[in-house]
């Protein structure tokens, strides 16, 4: 023992004496962009650039990181996927002070392990307006050798101010749906032969698929849409550092003509070399990869696809006649294919070893025509030209080939990663739900404001099992751990610091507590977290700092959203009648007013307000007034969503009267759509019957315009048109 231990101390005295600190000073800044030819003020940079500096080091290091706040706004900066002390890691309240509009930070800590990994904001969303960054810490032993070690940071970017994407997605989740042309209808079900997974759809209440919430104005790699690398040699290899740093898109990622390349880690960590010729990438993660460029003369696509294929990147690599990547088609909104990373998208035969060749063929992923193929390339073509300063013509067409994507199955840790059964352990179930109409996110039903932590014990094995109820990809981030993902490699179960959890399925993890103090687990999609799908993990006895809970008094309440009020409105002009509708929308809470005159009459108003309490996606519990006939009474009832997706509004008046209003909208083509509202009211025996109708054509994402008709018992039919402004 004795010895052990003067060898201990030998060697912690040999890493402290040849241990380098590694300073970076980083400046907080605000700055202009213009990427798709628009002006964008609310930018963010770190030292001018987007993305920001990368940042690299050895084992053995310390990094010692000064952020200088230059912008009139608070901040933070969190180091992902590094284990770090706890008071480092970055966010703020949990972990460390903001940093305020003209001050500074340091942070320092030793570099204990090797890897790809980035750095990013965590105050409010400032992450979307470009504060994120590369972090490359060099490995103990050459795990790969390679002519060229190249980081590939791909993100996504709005001309809108973030906060106004958040509003927009509160006043309908489905707001950006328009824009990116993704429009499920009756009409596009029956096209697509999917009709039946339409109504089934429908009928269980959860609505149409979708990958992405915002329409993105531009998908970026290392800041830019295009980019040529001319001075990589056919024969070379190259090591690509794959970091995704959008706030919410997944991408695909692919070589030319679906080349084969090789996966040798996953967030940092080495894993078992697999060949593949596509990567699902999630929102935060990282994958380091091989590829040997082949020795034909050619030009290379490396390239980027939003998984929702709105848009993507590029790298150009090498010289000669160009090689693309085909064009996937736009994913169908009535399937449940959303690029599982668990799915069986292959295995670990098969493949083609010929790099010159490189064509796989194991996934049912489909492309588009050979005509889209060929417009895309033209349009690169140019862009080839005009840096090459010659003619790309003889370009081969890339075949339609399918994909053999990387699942999480196929990823084996390079050692057994289970721990001592003897070990105490812990079991967390976590259910990851939401709803897009209000667009809120829950963990266990609850937002982050209403249920903060998750309480462990130091020197327990954690599993936690995450059940996606929702339509939507949730990529789950824990800091301060790398967790094992459990899959069929069993003890040797990979590594990650994040995890994708797809739709409608259950993916679990399982983490060793050494590393006391709290840490947040959430999801990386920035507007889910910030709509509450987030949670601190806590180490029981573990007590925050005095000053860190001061300031999340004075700041919290500013830089927490998820109960947030946000307001919504319409206005609709017609014929007969006119329309006001004004709502707040406040997490669990819900104010709605409506106001409406019939033949422009004041003796034919009506109003209602409603507040709601939702006690979950379905239902709520209403309270309000009506104002009827020149008189106002009470009201109190509930609001349910009943299956095929039929808003049910029932409640009862003081005066006695039972009203109980039905809404469904049925969505025929993608822009023309008609909506349901029948009313039936009973007092003293009597029962009345209403009806309105509308058929909407959609303008654009503020304007509709259609023909409406009305009937009730007393005053017959009518039929009038009118336009509807939402703001």
């Amino acid at each position: 023992m004795k010895n052990l231990c003067l060898l201990a101390l030998s060697f912690l005295l040999s890493f402290t004496l040849f241990a380098e600190e590694r300073r970076y000073e980083l400046n907080v800044e605000h700055v202009t962009k213009n990427i798709t030819g628009v002006d964008v003020t609310h930018a963010l940079a770190i030292n001018g650039q987007m993305p920001a500096p990368t940042l690299r080091f050895k084992i053995g290091d310390t990094a010692v990181i000064v952020v200088n706040n230059k912008t009139t706004e608070p901040t933070t900066l969190h180091w992902h996927g590094l284990l770090l002390p706890w008071d480092q890691d970055g966010p703020s309240f949990s972990n460390t002070k903001l940093i305020l509009p003209g001050t500074s930070h340091t942070f320092k800590f030793p570099i204990i392990h090797s890897g790809t990994f980035w750095y990013h904001s965590h105050t409010e969303l400032q992450e979307q307006r470009g504060l994120y960054g590369a972090i490359v810490i060099e490995d103990e032993k050459e795990i790969a050798k390679v002519d060229h070690d190249l980081v590939f940071v791909m993100s996504d970017w709005v001309n809108e101010h973030p906060m106004q994407v958040l509003k927009n997605l509160k006043k309908d989740g489905h707001y950006y749906s328009f824009k990116k042309k993704f429009l499920p209808s009756i009409l596009g079900a029956i096209r697509a032969g999917a009709i039946w997974d339409y109504i089934k759809g429908e009928w269980t209440r959860m609505g149409p698929m979708d990958l992405s919430d915002v329409a993105y104005d531009a998908y970026l790699v290392n800041g830019k849409q295009k980019e040529m690398l001319k001075n990589i040699k056919h024969g070379e290899k190259i090591r690509l550092r794959i970091i995704n740093a959008s706030a919410s898109t997944y991408f695909y990622f692919n070589i030319g003509n679906l080349r084969n390349f090789k996966v040798i880690t996953k967030d940092g960590i080495e894993v078992m070399p697999v060949k593949v010729n596509e990567l699902q990438v999630a929102v935060a993660e990282t994958y380091d990869i091989v590829f040997e460029m082949p020795h034909s003369m050619k030009t290379f696509e490396f390239k980027a696809t939003a998984q929702d294929i709105t848009g993507s990147a590029s790298w150009m690599v090498g010289n000669g006649p160009m090689e693309h990547v085909p064009m996937k088609m736009k994913p169908s909104p009535y399937g449940m294919d959303h690029g599982d990373h668990g799915g069986g998208h292959g295995d670990h035969g098969g493949g083609n070893d010929d790099d010159d060749d490189g064509h796989g063929d194991w996934n049912d992923d489909e492309f588009k025509s050979r005509q889209a193929v060929e417009s895309e390339m033209e349009d690169d073509l140019m862009f080839a030209e005009l840096e090459n300063g010659h003619d790309h013509g003889d370009m081969p067409m890339p075949s339609m080939s399918k994909t053999k994507r990387l699942n999480y199955d196929m990823l084996m840790a390079k050692k057994i990663t289970a721990f001592d059964p003897e070990l105490p352990r812990r079991e967390i179930t976590l259910e990851l739900s939401g709803d897009m109409e209000r667009y809120t996110w829950y963990i266990n039903g609850k937002p982050f404001s209403e249920e903060k932590h998750i309480m462990i014990k130091y020197g327990e094995v954690v599993r936690i099992k995450f059940v996606n109820t929702t339509m939507m990809h949730h990529p789950m981030h824990l800091h301060g751990h790398f967790f094992r993902v459990i899959n069929k490699m069993g003890k040797k179960s990979p590594l990650m610091h994040t995890v994708d959890v797809s739709p409608m399925n259950t993916v679990e993890i399982e983490f060793y507590a050494n590393e006391p103090g709290i840490w947040f687990l959430h999801c990386h999609n920035l507007y889910h977290m910030k709509m509450g799908m987030a949670r601190l993990v806590k180490y029981e006895g573990f007590k925050r700092p005095d000053d860190l809970v001061e300031q999340e008094r004075v700041w919290g309440p500013e830089l927490t959203h998820d109960n947030d009020a946000f307001s919504r409105g319409e206005v609709y002009l017609g014929t007969n009648n006119v329309e006001v509708e004004l709502g707040i929308n406040a997490g669990r809470y819900e104010v709605e007013m409506s106001i409406e005159m019939e033949d422009y009459d004041i003796d034919n108003l009506e109003a209602d307000l409603l507040f709601k309490r939702y006690f979950s996606r379905f239902l709520s519990a209403v309270v309000g007034a009506e104002y009827d006939e020149n008189s106002i009474y009470g009201l109190l009832g509930i609001q349910y969503m009943l299956p095929l997706n039929v808003e049910m509004l029932g409640y009862v008046r003081t005066d006695g009267k039972v009203i109980v209003k039905l809404k469904k909208e049925i969505p025929i083509t993608s822009r023309l759509a008609l909506e349901l509202e029948p009313t039936i009211e009973y007092l003293n025996n009597e029962v009345d019957f209403e009806m309105e109708a509308g058929l909407n054509y959609v303008i654009n994402e503020r304007w509709e315009a259609g023909v409406t008709y009305g009937y009730d018992q007393h005053d017959g039919h009518r039929i009038g048109f009118g336009i509807r402004f939402k703001f």
